[in-house]
């Protein structure tokens, strides 16, 4: 049985053009996580999904305050590449998850705003992966 996540966006120029779209997308599995992100954290380690390339198909991450103090790294905490979430990330599709990485299965996310933050993570995904 498939999973349906629906996904919407919208953006507008004040008094100008509006650019919107709505799709469902049908998976076999999602993975929804939430957590505090402290004040002072280093690298602290999520597990986003399971090790395979190219199964997510959606991924969501928002949060309680963006910051560009608020950062993460994906699949690594040596990786040089560090993400501030400074707004609302949300990749859709293969193609703009693999901006990230073919597989990812981490992030690691650091904190220095000052205040505690709440992090909540959708991840849409295939869970028979292609051999």
């Amino acid at each position: 049985m498939s999973e349906k996540i629906t996904y919407i966006i919208s953006a507008q120029v004040a008094n100008g053009p509006k650019i919107s779209e709505s799709k469902t997308i049908d998976l076999e599995a999602y993975d929804k996580t939430q957590v505090i992100v402290a004040d002072g954290t280093s690298d602290l380690e999520i597990n986003i999904q399971p090790d395979g390339s190219g199964l997510a198909k959606l991924l969501a991450i928002t949060a309680s305050a963006y910051d560009a103090n608020l950062t993460y790294k994906v699949n690594s905490d040596t990786s040089t590449t560090v993400i501030a979430l400074d707004g609302p990330h949300l990749f859709v599709g293969t193609g703009a998850v693999g901006l990230l990485d073919t597989a990812p299965t981490k992030l690691f996310f650091s904190n220095s705003t000052g205040a505690d933050i709440t992090v909540s993570m959708l991840v849409g995904r295939d869970a028979t992966p292609t051999p």
